[in-house]
């Protein structure tokens, strides 16, 4: 019985006009696939299909005979005995199946070939295999874009017509290998196009991408070139921050996700870069871009696909290319691109800083302004001042500050004042108005000063803010374990 359940598959379909998916069970009266809900459905339900016969020579034969639309539906096949893991997580990858389309790739129907007899086994009663339903996933992981973006037909598209309007030629375009890249909705490198205007020519650089208008029509868009990035205006409803700005004038992309306003309204979240070729400022649905797990030979992990996926730029890393060649890169995701790209002088960029940020720490400028006055602070030792801190602070006062980590990264109280003597903020655990904080003096005399008592001198751990002997049983217990060989 087991054995014969393992050479049987099961179909999930997807109607591709309502969104609806569901395992099927048969078929309606109209030859439409009978659904029912995924998660819910019982393997003994399910129609079953030899695994060395196509689902579509068995069930399809009435299915394409009596449908009107048989395109409307999309199938995709499932190991029968791994149902209950497997097909989870295939219904789920088929609510969205470009999104999805690499994980799905093995498991897709082609709707293309030729019908035989159906054939409906008897109802079958098995228990579920546990098997993991990561098995499902690991059939493919390494051409996504390609499939996600293999959307252009070029039979649909006019080489006449674009030879005579733009002077764009397609041996041309195959040759510099810019075709591919416009057939997987990518633009092209910067070419020169001549469009005719008053009877004339004239020639333009600009990319080129390829656009199917609600007739089915391919039409080429050029993007020409921009002085420079309208960043001052509203791009799809956002307004661009200060900071906004700034990144992408530095690193061509955005560094996080936004929310842009569709044509009808709806907030659609989206990675927004530059296009450093044109000046074009672009955007891209995050759920259109699909982030490998591997660049090169180099694997990402799952917490560097998340920040990824953030639009947060990876720090940088050094990446193997297929031919064994090691760079030191800062991959982000690009919305050009439409995927993660090298930020072009992203490590040197970051190296700068880091310098610079070493300088700056070794190399404090003045504490006072320029006529003389006690510069302004807003934290210290990492810690935010809050704003009548930092007033007392200018005011030369001395200010109280908890929560300070000492050498031992134990939290303690210390005072913070102005020393005009040193022209330079200092600090100490001594309140000059009054005496050492009472919460902090055992706690600076054992972890700063070096000293101990009876209560604390077998307490191997650091002392904590208002501990004065051991804080628990188990530092009670170890205080009184002798030290050294006994005499």
């Amino acid at each position: 019985m087991a054995q014969n359940l393992n050479q049987e598959e099961v179909l999930i379909a997807r109607n591709n006009e309502t969104g609806q998916v569901g395992a099927v069970t048969g078929l309606n009266e109209d030859g439409t696939p009978k659904m029912t809900d995924v998660k819910s459905a019982k393997l003994s339900d399910l129609v079953k299909f030899s695994k060395g016969q196509n689902p579509l020579e068995a069930f399809m034969s009435n299915f394409v005979r009596q449908c009107k639309n048989p395109s409307t539906f999309g199938f995709f096949r499932v190991p029968a005995d791994r149902y209950d893991t497997v097909g989870t997580v295939i219904g789920d990858f088929a609510k969205d199946p470009v999104a999805n389309a690499e994980m799905l790739k093995n498991n897709v129907v082609d709707v293309a070939l030729p019908p035989r007899k159906v054939d409906f086994p008897p109802e079958q009663k098995v228990a579920p295999s546990d098997e993991d339903a990561q098995v499902a996933q690991s059939n493919a992981a390494k051409a996504a874009a390609e499939i996600k973006h293999s959307a252009i037909d070029e039979s649909k598209i006019d080489w006449d017509n674009l030879k005579e309007k733009w002077g764009i030629d397609r041996a041309e375009l195959e040759k510099s290998g810019d075709l591919k890249e416009m057939l997987y909705n990518r633009k092209s490198r910067l070419v020169t196009v001549t469009p005719t205007f008053a009877g004339e020519k004239f020639p333009i650089d600009a990319r080129l991408s390829f656009r199917t208008d609600p007739d089915g029509n391919i039409k080429v868009v050029p993007h020409f070139i921009h002085r420079e990035p309208k960043l001052d205006q509203k791009f799809e409803g956002y307004e661009f921050s200060k900071e906004d700005k700034a990144a992408l004038r530095e690193t061509g992309n955005l560094g996080k996700v936004v929310e842009l306003t569709g044509k009808n309204g709806e907030k659609i979240p989206s990675f927004v870069s530059i296009d450093r070729l044109t000046n074009e400022v672009v955007s891209v649905p995050v759920k259109d871009v699909f982030i490998r797990d591997t660049i090169g030979q180099t694997k990402l992990t799952t917490a560097e696909i998340m920040q990824l996926k953030s639009g947060v730029a990876l720090p940088p890393k050094e990446i193997t290319d297929k031919n064994g060649k090691t760079y030191n890169v800062v991959l982000q995701v690009s919305a050009d691109r439409k995927g993660v790209e090298f930020v072009p002088g992203g490590a040197r960029r970051q190296e700068q800083k880091t310098q610079q940020q070493q300088t700056a720490g070794k190399q404090q400028t003045s504490w006072l302004t320029k006529d003389g006055k006690i510069r302004p602070i807003t934290k210290w030792a990492g810690v935010p001042m809050t704003p009548q801190q930092q007033a007392d602070y200018t005011a030369g006062k001395v200010v109280e500050l908890t929560n300070i980590p000492d050498k031992k990264g134990q939290l303690n109280t210390v005072y913070l004042k102005f020393n005009p003597e040193k022209q330079r903020p200092t600090t100490s655990l001594n309140d000059p108005r009054v005496k050492i904080a009472n919460e902090s003096k055992t706690q600076k005399a054992v972890n700063t000063d070096g000293l101990t008592n009876e209560a604390t001198k077998h307490v191997a751990e650091p002392l904590q803010k208002y501990q004065t002997g051991p804080k628990n049983d188990q530092q009670a217990q170890q205080q009184r374990k002798p030290k050294g060989p006994k005499l």
